[in-house]
């Protein structure tokens, strides 16, 4: 029986940058939680984001943020930090990778240098966020460290410098855009196993969705593991079942099946 629902959001519920979702999800959502189903967004998003997203029902999920280094519910609440003499060290680095823009994310609050991507963050996904000259005047209690470029940041930064990183933090690439850093242990997956340990639910219970590479963890935690069609095909391979893509609300379908009865 499925008892816990994680669900991506970019790529996997709607297109990457967008707020507005399918109306039918809020009333199946709903329906869900009269049945006692408990229902997670997880996302690369801040909080902030995530609760525009699914404004009509926002207290009848939990949230997880900032690819995993965030948790929150009515009755917990999980936020893992990334050292501050990490952090600088990353950024310095990262800021070799030209035409790369980096921005910080704090608990729920994210902090730009670039005007740009600042009004974009702002106005697209409904971020909380300050324009600065230095991100680095703002490391204390960081969660996650993102690297932008208006191309493809997975193909801006070197291999060496991912492989280097991976070795001490969580490195993934988050959407087309990005590429998010997060403290060891940091990841969806993770997020997602504190609340199956918190409410006593098994993979086996749990029905989790996603597309990038930043949902794999996540996807490993759930026995009923499913890619949307558009997802890339490391995450294809990771997952047991496929849905429609977010184009035909894949998801929406399976939930659907889920209160049918046709997925147990």
């Amino acid at each position: 029986m499925i008892k816990l629902i994680a669900t991506d959001i970019d790529g996997t519920l709607l297109a990457d940058g967008t707020l507005k979702i399918n109306p039918e999800y809020y009333d199946v959502i709903k329906e869900l939680r009269n049945r006692g189903v408990r229902v997670i967004a997880a996302s690369g998003r801040q909080r902030s984001s995530i609760e525009k997203v699914f404004a009509p029902i926002v207290d009848e999920i939990s949230f997880i943020s900032e690819n995993g280094t965030a948790v929150y519910s009515k009755d917990y609440q999980f936020i893992n930090k990334i050292p501050e003499d990490v952090a600088r060290a990353y950024i310095r680095e990262a800021r070799m990778f030209p035409g790369c823009e980096i921005t910080i994310n704090k608990d729920n609050m994210a902090y730009f240098e670039n005007v740009g991507l600042y009004r974009y963050m702002i106005d697209d996904y409904g971020y909380r966020g300050e324009l600065v000259d230095n991100i680095e005047d703002y490391l204390d209690d960081v969660c996650k460290i993102s690297i932008f470029h208006h191309n493809c940041a997975e193909k801006m930064v070197s291999q060496e410098f991912v492989d280097k990183w991976s070795k001490t933090m969580n490195i993934a690439v988050s959407g087309k855009f990005w590429l998010d850093c997060t403290n060891q242990g940091g990841n969806k997956g993770s997020a997602l196993q504190h609340f199956q340990e918190a409410y006593k639910i098994s993979p086996d219970e749990t029905l989790a969705f996603g597309d990038n590479i930043n949902d794999i963890e996540m996807l490993k935690r759930a026995s009923h593991s499913f890619a949307v069609e558009n997802a890339r095909e490391e995450v294809k391979e990771v997952a047991n079942f496929i849905a429609p893509s977010y184009k035909e609300d894949g998801v929406l379908q399976v939930l659907k099946a889920v209160l049918r009865g046709e997925l147990a």
